[in-house]
């Protein structure tokens, strides 16, 4: 790609020198859409004579085919220039409450954000963010010295941990109203005590030990009916994950020395739980980690991967064949889902299982594709990479954290992901949206050929050049 001073050195003639500097001066932090320069070709009237402004001929012949020419050089440079942007979509940074580390964890469809950043003097701190991504503490149980928040509900509503001084957690609410509840000693919980996910009815599931035994298990609790051991019956250890808003529970359970077993309990209407097997048999690693209103059901699991870990998957319930692999990026063998919506988006993470060094990477996945988000990063985001998807809404927003330029680490929003649609801009055909697109689009729109009619109406004005730049923006699959 070219840099500022590549294209300015380009060695333009004269004559357009004046027009030179008028395009540039628009584009002097590189941040300006491709609208703005198509605005910058209709104004130059791409199809109508201009050159008096420069009293350019040759024997009363006006040498128009040579500035148009010229024209479209500096056009088709500078949309190089800018061509990095072409998938790019709007990620959104998430100031902590200080200067710091900031994670988030969860959204809800009212666009409130939840998870952990740092509050000067006082260290990480459970945060929620508004709509308008304002920051505001949380606050602890008495006593405690650090926390983080893992789900928001649509009433606001939300669940995490206070820990104290030796790294113990106790589950807390914060009802939204400005109270803080010690959800562990409701629970009768010993030791330590997670709340994963909470329904809107206020359900929530997390793992505690709420009974006899060795390891935390999955509960149930909702501040009305007592807790509840439920969902990791069967099991000595385990934990429910997710809640969906029939409250439909699912998880996962462990027995000493054997690896996790994806699980799911489905209210039996009577006050307890009915368990459909939902595990592909054999000594897979699997859990369950989120279930959407529509029953779906996401995770990871060893069976059917595509490498010798495990992969994200979709557990179908299908005794036949249980798991509906995802994959992972490319180069990185391990792969985890961790929420979807009800539209059937999942996000998560992928990372390097073997240790080679490679850094975890966030990724959406939609339809049949995993997408890795980031290669929609745009060119001066504030984000060096991004690494771990946690949460996505019912309006196709996601969240997560990723390493920041600086090293330190950035909570990140990117507001209605929608996948790149079919790659309409690759005009020449080579699968890459780049230079060589935009000046074979620039030469038959000046030429006035059909393909690049895009709203088919035998007319090549603006509406062709939006067009063309929205299906530019969009990217290739």
């Amino acid at each position: 790609m070219f840099s500022r001073s590549e294209i300015v050195d380009f060695g333009l003639p004269m004559m357009i020198q004046r027009e030179h500097r008028i395009f540039f001066a628009i584009l002097n932090d590189f941040t300006v859409d491709f609208k703005s320069v198509f605005n910058i070709l209709i104004s130059m009237k791409w199809n109508a004579p201009r050159v008096q402004a420069y009293g350019q001929s040759v024997n009363g012949v006006q040498e128009n085919t040579m500035q148009k020419a010229t024209q479209a050089g500096i056009i088709i440079v500078a949309l190089s220039a800018l061509s990095g942007m072409a998938a790019a979509q709007s990620v959104v940074r998430l100031m902590p409450l200080s200067s710091g580390d900031a994670f988030a964890e969860d959204i809800n469809d009212n666009g409130e954000v939840v998870g952990q950043s740092m509050l000067a003097g006082f260290g990480m701190r459970p945060t929620r963010w508004d709509a308008a991504g304002v920051a505001t503490n949380l606050g602890l149980l008495s006593g405690n010295v650090t926390g983080n928040a893992y789900a928001i509900n649509n009433n606001g509503v939300i669940v995490g941990v206070s820990e104290d001084s030796n790294g113990m957690g106790y589950a807390t609410l914060w009802d939204g109203r400005g109270g803080v509840v010690d959800v562990h000693s409701a629970l009768g919980a010993t030791g330590t005590s997670v709340p994963w996910d909470i329904n809107d009815d206020g359900v929530i599931v997390g793992q505690a030990k709420i009974t006899a035994g060795i390891f935390p298990r999955g509960f149930v609790w909702d501040q009305v009916n007592p807790a509840q051991q439920a969902g990791t019956d069967l099991y000595p250890g385990g934990a429910n994950y997710g809640i969906n808003n029939a409250s439909d529970l699912v998880g996962s359970g462990f027995f000493f020395g054997d690896p996790d077993d994806a699980l799911l309990a489905v209210p039996d209407g009577r006050g307890g739980y009915d368990y459909p097997l939902i595990n592909p048999l054999g000594f897979w690693f699997s859990q369950a980690r989120a279930i959407n209103d529509n029953g779906m059901i996401i995770g990871h699991s060893g069976y059917g991967s595509t490498t010798a870990t495990w992969n994200a998957c979709i557990f179908t319930g299908n005794d036949r064949d249980p798991v509906m692999t995802l994959g992972t990026l490319p180069g990185l063998d391990t792969s985890e889902g961790a929420d979807v919506n009800d539209s059937g988006m999942v996000v998560g993470y992928a990372w390097d299982g073997t240790g080679g060094g490679m850094d975890p990477r966030a990724w959406v996945w939609v339809d049949g594709t995993m997408y890795d988000l980031n290669d929609f990063l745009s060119e001066g985001a504030e984000f060096e990479i991004l690494s771990r998807a946690t949460g996505v809404n019912n309006n196709g927003d996601i969240v997560g954290w990723g390493r920041l330029l600086d090293g330190s680490v950035g909570a990140f929003l990117i507001e209605g992901f929608a996948p790149p649609a079919d790659c309409l801009a690759d005009l020449n055909g080579d699968g890459v949206l780049d230079f060589f697109d935009v000046s074979t689009f620039l030469s038959l729109f000046n030429a006035q050929d059909p393909s690049v009619d895009f709203d088919r109406n035998d007319s090549w004005d603006f509406f062709d050049v939006s067009a063309f730049l929205g299906a530019y923006n969009a990217g290739c699959p």
